[in-house]
């Protein structure tokens, strides 16, 4: 029998997602039928999957799940975190990271725990004395340096959730897009592949050159690939994307210019936080700036 108490950062949640996040690589169905059938119970009683739980509850679970065994070490994400880890903004609830180009959010498809961001913060967390691994409230990818929150409280990961479920967020990217756009600024409206929703992309022409344009690019809707997607399909696809670019520009831009990357830049956020607007702003990074520099 395994029994976890349950701190300030678990309560207010459900049982069912509480143990999602505390066996993550427990299939969905197994947890499921723990419940189902009564091998999991809440201080002595037996738990139901939508009831919420309390901090100091116990969860008792009579089920042997299976869990990831922590391997990192701080000496080991030190190797990997150097100048990778830059905070912009932190205080008690939450951290603001500007994330470089080539730095995976989260472990999965090659990339080890220890050379993601989520192990990073986790290693930093525990070193800091937080006892809670910090969560992102949000997404990059890869490819795509920036801005991005992270959560240092489970009431922080919560009040986050429905900051970004209302829409009551404002995001700003900077990209590069080939080819010259009908007009200074404008929305780009469509549904997205494997997507029913309709994403909402707006749009405004920072610089002009004489093969693209930078543009500063705001979302209404947050998909994955969202702006992309939206500007490929429009024929002005982002400079150094390898999924849904131009492949043949970008071999030229690379060769001519020195671009190896996706131009695309988390730059600004700005969200209101217990009564006070909280703005940050991020620039480009120096290999972005100085492909610019060359391109003019």
């Amino acid at each position: 029998m395994l029994s976890i108490t349950i701190n300030k950062h678990n309560a207010g949640q459900r049982l069912d997602r509480f143990l999602r996040k505390a066996f993550p690589v427990a299939p969905l169905g197994l947890l499921f039928s723990v419940i189902r059938k009564k091998k999991v119970r809440v201080t002595g009683v037996v738990g139901k999957a939508a009831q919420m739980l309390c901090e100091n509850d116990a969860v008792q679970i009579y089920e042997n799940l299976p869990q990831v065994q922590k391997k990192v070490t701080f000496e080991q994400v030190k190797t990997y975190a150097k100048e990778k880890l830059c905070f912009v903004f932190q205080n008690s609830d939450f951290a603001i990271l500007n994330k470089p180009c080539g730095l995976a959010s989260q472990s999965g498809s090659g990339v080890k725990e220890e050379e993601c961001l989520v192990g990073m913060l986790e290693i930093w967390a525990q070193e800091q004395g937080i006892d809670f691994k910090p969560a992102l409230v949000h997404r990059l990818d890869k490819e795509t340096s920036g801005l991005l929150i992270a959560a240092l409280s489970g009431q922080a990961a919560r009040e986050f959730g429905n900051i970004i479920r209302e829409r009551k967020i404002k995001k700003e990217y900077l990209a590069l897009v080939k080819g010259h756009l009908p007009q200074k600024k404008g929305k780009i409206s469509m549904q997205l592949p494997d997507d029913d929703r309709i994403s909402e992309t707006n749009w405004i022409v920072e610089k002009k050159f004489e093969e693209c344009e930078l543009v500063r690019v705001g979302l209404e809707t947050g998909h994955k690939h969202q702006i992309r997607i939206s500007f490929a399909q429009k024929g002005h696809p982002l400079l150094g994307d390898s999924r849904y670019g131009d492949f043949a520009f970008n071999r030229k831009m690379k060769k001519e210019f020195g671009l190896s990357r996706l131009f695309l830049h988390a730059a600004l956020l700005e969200f209101s936080w217990k009564g006070e607007r909280v703005r940050v702003e991020a620039a480009l990074p120096e290999e972005l700036e100085g492909f610019l520099k060359n391109f003019v």
